[in-house]
């Protein structure tokens, strides 16, 4: 028989326990008793007071190779085996996670339950969190009793105990009775009673208040062992044989608090009438029901722009969206563009691992296809703390001190303090590790970033929350303006083209004699950072979705000037938007200058494509809302676009085109009416933004990409790209060789 006692801390489940082992022993039964509460008291009195190593502090301390059941089980009175999960000190680490442990160390050391005529498992049931729910689970207990008191606080533990045993329970009956240990003869029982009627559980036994508890406790024994003639012992002998001879047992039927409420405190209900548990389930599902709004997306007017107040989100989190990545690799994968800092990573060492795989193939991919060197992602400044199960268990400040000593040690100009899932879940305070290390390294700041996985949010998330909490806490506020210098912002750091595109503009910039004094957050420094507002004016990488939410930041954040245009890809836009940093710093004369040079390069420049792309037709399915230096480059081919039609995606909703009156356009297009489309407007070329799979006809297809190639000439990259395609057979001829041959 496998038996659950469960019952609220403190209301001596743990003495009813081992009383109970000590008589089911004296009666021949071999017994295993379990205490699954973090005080590790359960078994003491078996044991005659002898505290004994719990299973956590034994897989902590001892290696796996090393680790045996026979030193976690203690044999107590009678034969009775003993053994107790133990815990981590109040307030750090996650206890339910340490039930789940010991459980598993168990079985993987190869616990034999039938070598038991009884197994009690003695836990705790204030709260009946998934650790703590494990006696209750398939294959452990069978049978649960709840000890409860006249308390009404007991009473509502014993409550929340059966909303556990209901919400794990896999057979519809298991719960024995409750055990009423008393308070003393003062105490109103009727509130038990009516409880147990009103949940259809009967108080199986009743245990009187007894000077006898006191005095075998101070000879650490139980009451059985003690006092072995005492109407106490005998009341526990009859306890044991009940135990082993009931066979009735009931479904779990937990009240709602106010029905509980009403019953245990006011005795409103007539306990001489049946209770009619289906209406009071109704109720109080009407009640939890009322007031609750339909769950929606946020719309512009309740957070614009995602800011509430001082609260920026991702599109994903305020779209209530699926979530893209986590919020961990976005962060990192931000502060670690940031030179002379190192990110400290309070979590397993796999998340590390993970991100840095992350960070490294963006690294790799720039290298391998753009021969660009990005130090930053390919040796990543960061550390683990390497979190581990002892430390889910125990909490992990003391590891956490010290990695981030080890990273201060190293002298850097900052320190980013990030966190993983496991460090948001046990409740971890990652602050106070901060403060202790803070006070003893003046000088060097530790700027946590809240993370927590993707408790917190997606991979935009984290990012928004690297720029702000990270990048933004070292700007200087006092810095002042000097001329000739901006600012950009909104890089993407997973495009492997984004240091090509920050040399063209750089070029750009110096041909109008203005230099960027700083990139927020793309291979900048913390000096560069601290001297943030130096710059005049902020550039946008992109005017997309996180590009308008950093603008807002930093606009509510240090009241700066931004240009209107994000970096132009194609003529027109590299012409509209070198006018406007121009006339910001008084240089019209030279942008005019500049421009007219690029006019005439690029005249050139599209002759030779135009020859092999005029007359083709094109048609687009894109996500991307700006689509404009798309159109533009096909129509200076001399191209004809058939159609554009922009896919649902929630990460933008902007679309424009200055050239709406040349083509269809289609917004909020379904990609099931593709094929119909394909085959009525005939493209030679098909632009997506990745590759098309099983098309209705023959055709040449492209890719969109997210980042494409700035400046001037940034269209005519991909015009050279058609030509080339265009070129070539719709079908590769060596697949179709065997149709010749036929």
């Amino acid at each position: 028989m496998r038996i659950a006692i469960y019952g609220k801390g403190g209301i001596g489940k743990s003495t009813i326990t081992a009383n109970l082992a000590a008589a089911l022993a004296d009666q021949g039964k071999h017994v295993l008793q379990i205490g699954c509460d973090p005080k590790h008291d359960s078994t003491r009195l078996l044991l005659n007071g002898k505290r004994v190593m719990t299973a956590l502090d034994y897989l902590r301390d001892v290696p796996p190779s090393r680790q045996r059941l026979s030193e976690v089980f203690h044999t107590g009175y009678k034969g009775v085996v003993c053994a107790e999960a133990g815990g981590p000190e109040p307030g750090v680490g996650c206890a339910g996670r340490g039930i789940l442990s010991t459980f598993a160390l168990f079985d993987r050391l190869g616990l034999k339950t039938e070598e038991f005529d009884v197994i009690l498992y003695d836990v705790l049931g204030d709260v009946v969190c998934g650790g703590f729910a494990i006696p209750l689970r398939k294959g452990f207990a069978d049978i649960v009793y709840i000890v409860t008191s006249e308390e009404f606080m007991s009473i509502y533990a014993a409550n929340n105990i059966l909303r556990g045993v209901k919400n794990f329970d896999e057979s519809p009956y298991r719960t024995a009775g409750l055990i009423l240990n008393s308070r003393g003869e003062t105490e109103d029982r009727e509130k038990v009673y009516r409880f147990s009627e009103a949940v259809r559980l009967p108080v199986k036994h009743t245990i009187q208040r007894s000077n006898l508890f006191r005095k075998a406790e101070e000879l650490n024994k139980t009451i059985v062992e003690a006092f072995s003639e005492s109407s106490e012992t005998e009341l526990f002998q009859t306890m044991a044989r009940g135990f082993l001879d009931n066979n009735n047992l009931f479904a779990a039927a937990p009240l709602e608090d106010e029905a509980l409420e009403a019953i245990v405190l006011k005795g409103g209900i007539d306990t001489n009438k049946k209770i009619d548990h289906d209406i009071l389930e109704s109720n109080s599902a009407e009640k939890e029901n009322s007031g609750k709004e339909e769950p929606g997306i946020l719309s512009v007017s309740d957070q614009e722009n995602g800011l509430a107040g001082s609260v920026f989100l991702s599109k994903s989190m305020l779209c209530r969206e699926p979530l893209h990545g986590c919020a961990f690799t976005g962060a990192i994968c931000t502060t670690t563009q940031i030179n002379d800092s190192i990110t400290v990573v309070h979590g397993p060492r796999s998340c590390s691992h993970i991100a840095c795989q992350t960070i490294l193939a963006g690294g790799l991919r720039a290298l391998y296809q753009k021969n660009v060197i990005i130090p930053e992602q390919l040796f990543p400044s960061m550390l683990s703390s390497d979190m581990d199960e002892r430390v889910v268990i125990y909490g992990g400040k003391d590891d956490l001190i010290k990695k981030l000593r080890q990273a201060i040690a190293k002298k850097p100009q900052a320190v980013f303090l990030l966190t993983t899932c496991p460090s948001g879940l046990i409740g971890e305070d990652p602050e106070s590790a901060i403060r202790i290390v803070s006070s003893e390294n003046l000088g060097i700041p530790i700027i946590p970033v809240t993370t927590d996985g993707n408790l917190r949010g997606d991979y935009m998330q984290g990012v928004l929350n690297a720029c702000m909490e990270g990048a933004g806490a070292l700007i200087d506020p006092c810095a002042c303006q000097e001329d000739n210098l901006v600012n950009v912002i909104a890089e993407k750091n997973i495009a492997n083209n984004t240091e090509i595109n920050f040399a063209v503009i750089s070029k750009l910039l110096n041909k109008l004699g203005i230099t960027v004094n700083c990139r927020f957050v793309r291979r900048t420094s913390i000096k560069a950072l601290r001297g943030f507002l130096k710059g005049r004016l902020n550039l946008p990488a992109f005017n997309d979705y996180f590009g308008r939410v950093m603008i807002d930041f930093l606009k509510e954040r240090f009241q700066v000037s931004f240009a209107q245009n994000s970096f132009p890809i194609g003529f027109y836009e590299s012409e509209r938007w070198l006018k406007e940093i121009a006339a910001f710093f008084g240089k019209e004369a030279e942008a005019e200058r500049i421009i007219d040079f690029f006019r005439e390069e690029y005249r050139a420049m599209i002759k030779p494509f135009r020859n092999a792309l005029e007359g083709k037709r094109i048609m687009i399915i894109t996500y991307i809302h700006d689509t404009d230096w798309i159109l533009e480059t096909a129509f200076d081919m001399g191209m004809e676009v058939a159609k554009v039609c922009i896919l649902n995606y929630s990460q933008d909703n902007l679309f424009f085109t200055r050239y709406s009156d040349k083509f269809e356009v289609e917004t909020n297009y379904l990609p099931q009416k593709r094929d119909d489309d394909l085959r009525r407007l005939k493209p030679d070329l098909l632009l997506y933004n990745y590759t098309p799979q099983n098309l209705p006809l023959d055709l040449h297809a492209d890719i969109i990409p997210l980042c494409p190639d700035v400046g001037f000439y940034g269209g005519l990259v991909f015009a050279r790209r058609w030509a080339t395609l265009l070129k070539s057979p719709v079908k590769e001829g060596w697949k179709y060789e065997f149709e010749k041959i036929a």
